[in-house]
């Protein structure tokens, strides 16, 4: 869908590595036109800049609004309901030089809907993403899930594809209540989604990158201040899930 496309270019134009990029650029071309004074300025917002979206602290602030509504619990507490349906977004296929499947950071979502299962909290796993159904299935065997718990919705491309084609299955296999496992940063967008598609959840958040950070650094820490590239990434994807969530609220409030 367009609108899709839309969201994807405007996360990319308005992401840190990109603004902070044209900034070098044009401080470079101002120096260059020997206007030394805007062009320093322009070098320095854009170092100030891409240091603020690179270190961990602004990762626990800008991260931490997304998963402080979604914290972590045991999954013995949660309610039990008739299905666990959980997202894309975190295992890789094997490829031609590999043999598994690559677990990304998100593959925690496999992890926690097998606990949710193992628990018994629902008595089957309902996965929902294109082109990782087989590595998911076969990572959810790995971990003690019997094969014939395991259901594959494979088309789905984005996380409103996600509740719609899920809500197609939920209705054949005459499910009510879901415990929905995803990324904590990733939960308020999917529960606002499912939600609206008419799909009645329980949120199983899963993958803090935001409180990972949180637990483990501290002000007084130098690694607190620093930055890396890898909270670069995550800030990133974070900023993309802020704007995400906005975009899909605006989108379904005109499609009513």
């Amino acid at each position: 869908m367009i609108v899709f496309g839309l969201m994807k270019f405007l996360t990319w134009l308005l992401s840190p590595l990109t603004l902070g990029g044209v900034g070098v650029l044009l401080g470079g071309y101002w120096m260059w036109r020997d206007n030394r004074r805007r062009g320093l300025w322009a070098l320095a917002l854009s170092v100030v800049w891409l240091w603020v979206w690179s270190s961990p602290w602004f990762l626990i602030l800008f991260g931490g609004a997304l998963e402080s509504g979604y914290p972590p619990a045991d999954v013995k507490t949660l309610p039990k309901a008739d299905a666990i349906v959980v997202l894309g977004g975190g295992i890789g296929a094997p490829t031609p030089q590999t043999h598994y499947a690559e677990l990304f950071a998100g593959a925690d979502r496999g992890w926690h809907a097998a606990r949710c299962y193992h628990a018994g909290r629902a008595p089957v796993i309902l996965f929902s993403g294109a082109g990782e159904g087989p590595s998911m299935r076969q990572f959810l065997i790995d971990l003690g899930v019997p094969p014939a718990k395991i259901i594959l919705e494979s088309e789905s491309k984005n996380t409103y594809e996600n509740g719609l084609f899920t809500q197609e299955k939920l209705k054949a296999m005459k499910v009510k209540k879901v415990i929905l496992v995803t990324s904590a940063w990733h939960m308020r967008r999917s529960v606002m989604t499912f939600k609206k598609i008419g799909v009645d959840v329980i949120p199983a958040g899963a993958d803090y990158e935001a409180l990972t950070a949180k637990g483990t650094l501290s002000p007084g820490m130098m690694n607190y201040w620093l930055p890396n590239a890898d909270c670069l990434n995550k800030n990133s994807m974070m900023l993309k899930e802020h704007v995400g969530y906005w975009a899909y609220w605006c989108w379904m409030k005109v499609r009513k």
